[in-house]
């Protein structure tokens, strides 16, 4: 075990900022681009068969019994999954030596593979319970994939702050960023579509007719093409943990530890060496406290953004038309990446631009619930530029954006301290979004604060 004030100093020289175009070719040349790539195309597997079925919810939501419910449901499911990685975290504590973390990535991107398989045959199955018909086989999927991603949060990020240096942390976060863009990209391509309704709408002058948009492909195509992505991760991590070429790129894992016996050596004769290593010391406490703070705005951000905002994604977008709710997932996807790639160009800031960047998500995701609250017929429901679809479509856009990018910062932050302490930010993590979907699940289903639009309603149903 290795204190932090020990880690701290070994660290320090390697701090590095991107304030302009020379310091980003600077991190390009502390990396191997094909590592670079193949960690991308790892970590690609983290999220990737969960944000499937979230980008492909708009196509699902109309054609399965939960409609509006269904997001806050799959939510709810998730979150139940997540004692599968409490459980891994208990076999790693009483059993540290027969756990190994590769073999556990490979269980998790393997399964991962077959659920997405089946699930392109069994996604609108559906069961009668207690007299109501429920999804029950995309409920068991996703609870298995849940889990599976769940356990990626406490297993990708360790494996490469264990074996890789620190600037390979912002490849790490760019592959799970495109475990959503990949799903988006698809979703986008494919199109949108509207219920399958075809009601005359009357007003003074003339009656018009709403014809529903077809996709260009369909559902079971869609979770075919995200089976084969994660067949490229798996053989991306193969490549990655095996060849010769990626391992010349990892660091010495027992590098602390040397430098602790030098130190040591030193202090033996070098009073001023002595010297600075009390004042370390007595930094400790403050170092202490920074981790503390940032394992709870981590909590916050996961319990807002992963746990509480997507089971009111229906409600906050599809009042405006469905092609808001398809907007709104795939663009926020798509674009999540920038953030990641704009965090090289300030890869280490303070604890208090961490702060500052994050009251804008904050503010967005208070007024994405204010709009929940208020669906069916939210602000400018019925504005004729549909200003209130587009205000929600950059909310869902910016918050995305934003709290990926004070993950990323947060993570940047923490790697100096080793992997236990990168082991339980993804705890954090899990913890965060756990509450905030069970809490989204309670007021969804059991106080039934928010009310969706009858099936197939007219036009001027807020009017």
């Amino acid at each position: 075990m290795h204190r932090i004030d020990q880690i701290e100093l070994i660290s320090d020289g390697n701090i590095f900022h991107f304030k302009s175009a020379n310091s980003f070719i600077n991190y390009f040349s502390k990396i191997k681009i094909g590592v670079f790539v193949l960690i991308c195309l790892f970590t690609l597997g983290s999220w990737l068969d969960i944000s499937g079925i979230w980008c492909e919810l708009p196509f699902m939501i109309h054609q399965l019994p939960e409609r509006w419910r269904l997001p806050s449901i799959l939510s709810a499911v998730s979150q139940f999954a997540q004692i599968g990685p409490f459980i891994y975290l208990l076999i790693r504590y009483f059993f540290p030596t027969r756990v190994d973390n590769v073999k556990v990535i490979y269980m998790i991107l393997i399964f991962g593979a077959v659920s997405s398989f089946l699930l392109a045959f069994f996604w609108n199955k559906s069961v009668v319970v207690h007299e109501e018909k429920r999804s029950i086989y995309l409920y068991i999927l996703h609870f298995t994939l849940s889990l599976l991603d769940g356990m990626s949060t406490l297993t990708f990020l360790p494996y490469v702050g264990e074996y890789f240096a620190k600037e390979y942390i912002i490849p790490n976060y760019i592959g799970e960023s495109f475990s959503s863009l990949l799903p988006a990209t698809l979703a986008l391509i494919q199109g949108f579509q509207d219920e399958d309704c075809n009601i005359p709408y009357q007003n003074k002058t003339s009656t018009l007719t709403r014809t529903p948009y077809k996709a260009k492909y369909s559902v079971f195509v869609y979770f075919l093409l995200i089976f084969l992505l994660l067949l490229i991760s798996i053989a991306a991590f193969s490549y990655l943990n095996f060849s010769n070429y990626a391992k010349r790129a990892r660091k010495n894992r027992f590098s602390w530890v040397s430098a602790e016996f030098s130190l040591n050596d030193e202090t033996v004769d070098d009073s001023s060496q002595r010297d600075k290593e009390m004042k370390q010391k007595r930094n400790i406490k403050e170092k202490e406290m920074e981790i503390r703070f940032l394992f709870i705005l981590t909590v916050m951000v996961t319990f807002v953004y992963y746990g509480f905002l997507p089971g009111l994604m229906s409600y906050s977008t599809i009042p405006y038309s469905n092609k808001f709710f398809h907007l709104s997932i795939t663009l926020s996807s798509i674009l999540l990446p920038l953030s990641i790639i704009l965090s090289i160009f300030s890869y280490e800031v303070s604890i208090q631009r961490i702060c500052l960047e994050s009251v804008a998500p904050f503010i967005l995701s208070f007024y994405i619930y204010l709009v929940s609250v208020l669906s069916p017929c939210p602000p400018f429901v019925n504005n004729k530029y549909n200003l209130g679809g587009y205000l929600i479509v950059f909310c869902w856009i910016i918050t995305s954006l934003m709290f990926m990018r004070i993950r990323c910062l947060i993570a940047a932050k923490l790697e100096k301290y080793g992997k236990n302490i990168l082991l339980k930010l993804g705890c954090f993590t899990i913890i965060g979004q756990v509450f905030g979907g069970l809490t989204t699940y309670f007021m969804v289903e059991y106080l039934r604060l928010f009310i969706d639009r009858p099936k197939c309603a007219p036009i001027d149903f807020c009017y």
